[in-house]
């Protein structure tokens, strides 16, 4: 009698059990992680100029290449329907999603190829870049992608850097040329200032070989340039080539375990 009261008790649970778990809600709906949380905005300051504020944020001043932790490293600056990095605006708005194959998504209102849907995103590499406005056209340019020269720095030692000029072509004689920097400061140059000086590429400030004994200080030390425009051109016509990867101011690894971070409901996409 006892046995068959616990054989009854023993498939009465099982019974329950069963029920409990069929009824247990399924949980459909699909998780990203925003980009941004894997871009330190500390490690970026630290980067470009440690001895500015905790709350600075500098990462709009490099474009950023995702790569897949693949064997073959693919890129969307491999495919001809890219071929390019993206600035921090776009990069910013994407998330990796661990059930798709740890695809990075991107929304559809951003109107970017199906190439940066890069599967097993595993590294985000940055690149120092200058915007280059001219009539109606606007170029991302990779600094380390242009001729790097060696020019003494203000402290008198040999520094890398770029000429300024360089950012410049494709471009007709414009009326002036204006350099903003990332805070949102400017001055406007003529041609014969600008084709004499250099960007330093480290200490993030302008040099003029020949003209920083006759320019005000405002002039010869330009900090942290992040715009360049030229008034009065016609569009740039010029086709700049990018950054090494080798060349990378940044990489940095996506964990592979997202404990920590925020996740977003996907929708709409």
């Amino acid at each position: 009698m006892k046995r068959t009261l616990l054989l009854v008790a023993m498939l009465l649970l099982l019974l329950i059990t069963a029920c409990s778990e069929k009824d247990k809600p399924t949980d459909t709906n699909i998780y990203g992680y925003k980009l941004n949380q894997f871009i330190s905005q500390t490690a970026v300051r630290d980067l470009v100029d440690p001895t500015q504020a905790d709350s600075t944020d500098f990462r709009s001043l490099f474009a950023y290449e995702i790569v897949s932790a693949d064997e073959d490293g693919w890129s969307p600056r491999l495919s001809v329907n890219a071929g390019y990095d993206l600035n921090w605006e776009f990069f910013k708005e994407g998330f990796l999603v661990p059930s798709d194959n740890r695809k990075t998504w991107f929304p559809p209102a951003l109107g970017l190829p199906g190439a940066f849907k890069v599967k097993n995103a595993g590294t985000v590499r940055l690149y120092r870049k200058v915007d280059v406005e001219s009539w109606r056209d606007s170029k991302c340019v990779e600094l380390k992608g242009l001729q790097i020269h060696s020019v003494e720095n203000w402290n008198g030692t040999q520094e890398d850097a770029i000429k300024l000029s360089d950012l410049l072509q494709g471009v007709s004689q414009a009326d002036s040329i204006a350099f903003i920097a990332w805070d949102g400061y400017s001055k406007v140059y003529n041609w014969d200032q600008v084709n004499d000086g250099y960007y330093l590429l480290n200490s993030e400030v302008t040099t003029f070989p020949t003209l920083n004994g006759s320019l005000p200080g405002s002039l010869k030390k330009f900090k942290k340039l992040a715009r360049v425009i030229a008034y009065g051109s016609n569009a740039q016509s010029f086709s700049f080539p990018l950054a090494a990867n080798t060349a990378a101011n940044l990489s940095v690894t996506i964990p592979p375990n997202l404990n920590g971070y925020e996740s977003t409901i996907m929708t709409d996409y």
